[in-house]
């Protein structure tokens, strides 16, 4: 049986590693630690107030969710995703959002519709890449909500935060605004007419199209590197 001392500086550990893992997913979404850079335990341990232990307690769960990997010779550093990554995660969002768009249709309240116009509408008059990003990610969970799916709908906002602010900022540079616009009033209007199968399928056709917009704009970063 442990001693009490031993059961509070066992709480401490957990209480710093997971302080460090919040901290360290945190600095890779907003790209204060980007693609590629390497992770100083030491440096962090230091910021954070913390021993090197917890650090890389928390860099281990980095790296099994694919967020951080470990190379000889340099130690951590921040995992670069590929476009086949990214596709890969987008295929993930099109099987578990529509199913959640699926059940929750039949559900949605008029409440549930005037919070999605809210945010559909602040979307479209917003100004920047990042408030582009985050209402995007507001408007489709409101969509899903009504699915009372709560393990499904945390298992679409773990898709989205491992898929990172980064990425979803790259997606929304690259899809066209006002198209986007367009498809999510369309998808809404489908919603308020309780019209599941018209819904699910242009829920589909959008994360497609983002998709193939994705595809278009690592080909073009590719050829300007080429060239």
């Amino acid at each position: 049986m442990k001693s009490q001392p031993q059961e509070k500086a066992v709480k401490r550990t957990m209480s710093a590693t997971q302080t460090a893992y919040v901290e360290l997913k945190r600095w890779i979404f907003d790209g204060i630690l980007p693609e590629g850079a390497p992770i100083r335990q030491d440096e962090v341990a230091s910021q954070l107030g913390i021993s090197k232990i917890p650090v890389r307690e928390a860099l281990m769960r980095l790296q099994s969710e694919g967020l951080v990997k470990f190379t000889q010779n340099v130690g951590a550093v921040v995992a670069t995703l590929t476009v086949a990554d990214y596709i890969e995660m987008l295929d993930m969002r099109i099987a578990l959002e529509c199913r959640a768009l699926e059940l929750a249709v039949p559900n949605m309240a008029n409440i549930d519709i005037a919070r999605a116009r809210e945010l559909l509408a602040a979307y479209h008059s917003a100004m920047t890449d990042g408030e582009w990003s985050d209402l995007n990610a507001q408007f489709h969970d409101a969509l899903y909500a009504p699915s009372e799916r709560p393990r499904l709908c945390a298992t679409i906002r773990s898709v989205q935060e491992h898929m990172g602010r980064l990425l979803r900022l790259r997606v929304t540079m690259a899809a066209e605004h006002e198209r986007s616009h367009e498809e999510h009033v369309k998808i809404l209007e489908a919603c308020e007419r309780r019209d599941a199968r018209e819904a699910v399928k242009l829920l589909r056709r959008h994360i497609e199209q983002t998709q193939r917009e994705v595809q278009g704009y690592f080909r073009t970063r590719a050829a300007a590197k080429a060239s």
